[in-house]
């Protein structure tokens, strides 16, 4: 019987393999490289059922925060001697009326009033090309699929409720079927303390619980009481653990939302339970990443007390602040050879608002002891019709997508600016940022 030459070579090679294999240096697959790639996104929201109030109040003293009920700021705060504020339906003569009186919809809040609602009156030409509303559940997000697919984890705040039959009070409710499609374009983790998680009640903020955890999508910040609110989650890849924590600065529904013993609801931002939240996760991981929904949407400056606050839970054990809820995208700050991420800006709208701006996604590079690398990957988001004359939505919010050319570098240059006030330094290569964090010990 005869042998082919390809054949001798094989048993050839067979039989020095071992002595190979004893010469050569040997290193486990796990070892080569031993980082983990995590991608932080902002806020993600896409409410198919997204209205404008039905109640206005004439309010004479606006608050920052403590809303009640949706586009109204708290009317206990506006009592004059005895008597609130008078509701008025925010249509026919009592509109007209409040519109005389030269406010936006009779209300301080032009935030509510700003938004285009067309999710109800509008998708359906914008989307004619699907046939159903789970064809729509299905399409935001497919065009950071890739992005998010190739990194180790992803992480973004769900901004909102994910419920199919709770009453909706707020801005944001989404089908449940949605946490299937975060779940499908790559989506680990999401926060849920933020200030619409319960814009459809208790029960649609118990629905979405449900929902993140069908679809096998962990969630921070939110629980069935306190303490499984403030509970972290641990997750471990390539021999490196990352404990997550989440908490929210407030909620559109005022103090109700917040968990409390034998209550549902989500995480406060009070800084002695996040230390010892801290205190207690530090011992089990390698990174402490504590999420925030924190700070105002008016400015893409960071305030003295928000940047005082950060560095607090970073001289407690945390590794990494994920800050979002501003709709601008602020700076990044090294502190310490720590990161902290003051907010990215949006990821996804279901609506659209002047407010609204292009974001960015930023991609770690987390080594076995320290942080290595931020970049920062610009994201399409900015609030402005685009295409037919009186469109008033834009694509763009509902398909994000990773942003090239000038349109890149302009915002780039913005973040490296942002970032320079914070004492941190950003290189632009091409269409990303790069921020290299120098090694420190642990």
């Amino acid at each position: 019987m005869r042998y082919s030459l390809r054949f001798w070579v094989s048993i050839c090679f067979i039989s020095i393999l071992p002595l190979i294999l004893l010469i050569l240096p040997w290193k486990p697959m796990a070892a080569a490289g031993n980082h983990v790639v995590l991608l932080v996104g902002g806020d993600v929201e896409w409410a198919l059922n997204s209205r404008p109030p039905t109640v206005r109040y004439h309010i004479v003293d606006p608050r920052p925060f403590g809303l009640l009920v949706f586009g109204k700021r708290d009317v206990r705060d506006q009592v004059i001697d005895d008597w609130p504020p008078i509701p008025y339906v925010n249509e026919g003569e009592s509109r007209t009326y409040l519109e005389s009186l030269g406010l936006k919809g009779g209300s301080d809040d032009s935030f509510a009033e700003s938004l285009s609602y067309p999710l109800q009156r509008e998708t359906e030409e914008y989307a004619k090309d699907y046939s159903s509303n789970e064809q729509l559940l299905n399409y935001p997000l497919q065009r950071l699929a890739p992005t998010f697919h190739a990194a180790d984890l992803v992480f973004v705040n769900c901004e909102g409720a994910l419920s199919d039959h709770a009453r909706q009070v707020g801005l944001n409710r989404t089908p449940e079927k949605f946490a299937q499609t975060l779940r499908s374009v790559g989506v680990s983790l999401v926060n849920v303390a933020n200030n619409h998680t319960f814009d459809a009640e208790e029960r649609g903020f118990l629905d979405t619980l449900r929902a993140l955890s069908s679809a096998g999508i962990s969630y921070v910040g939110g629980g069935h009481d306190l303490a499984q609110a403030r509970k972290p989650v641990i997750l471990a890849r390539n021999g490196i653990k990352l404990g997550f924590l989440g908490y929210a600065q407030f909620n559109n529904m005022g103090e109700s939302a917040f968990a409390a013993d034998g209550r549902p609801g989500i995480a406060p931002m009070d800084p002695f339970l996040i230390k010892e939240d801290i205190r207690r996760l530090r011992p089990q991981v390698d990174y402490v990443l504590v999420a925030i929904h924190w700070a105002t949407s008016k400015s893409a400056n960071v305030s003295p007390e928000n940047r005082k606050f950060a560095h607090d839970l970073i001289d407690a054990g945390a590794d990494i602040i994920l800050g979002h809820h501003p709709p601008h995208p602020k700076g990044i700050e090294v502190y310490h050879g720590k990161v902290i991420i003051y907010a990215p800006s949006n990821v996804l709208r279901g609506h659209t608002s002047p407010s609204s701006d292009d974001g960015y996604l930023a991609r770690f590079t987390l080594g076995a002891k320290a942080v290595e690398k931020v970049e920062v990957l610009p994201i399409a988001g900015k609030g402005q019709p685009e295409g037919r004359p009186g469109q008033s939505y834009d694509p763009k919010l509902f398909q994000p997508f990773l942003m090239q050319g000038s349109s890149a570098q302009q915002l780039l240059a913005s973040i490296r600016s942002r970032s320079a006030a914070l004492e941190t330094a950003m290189e632009i290569d091409g269409d990303k940022g790069v921020i290299t964090v120098p090694p420190t010990s642990k």
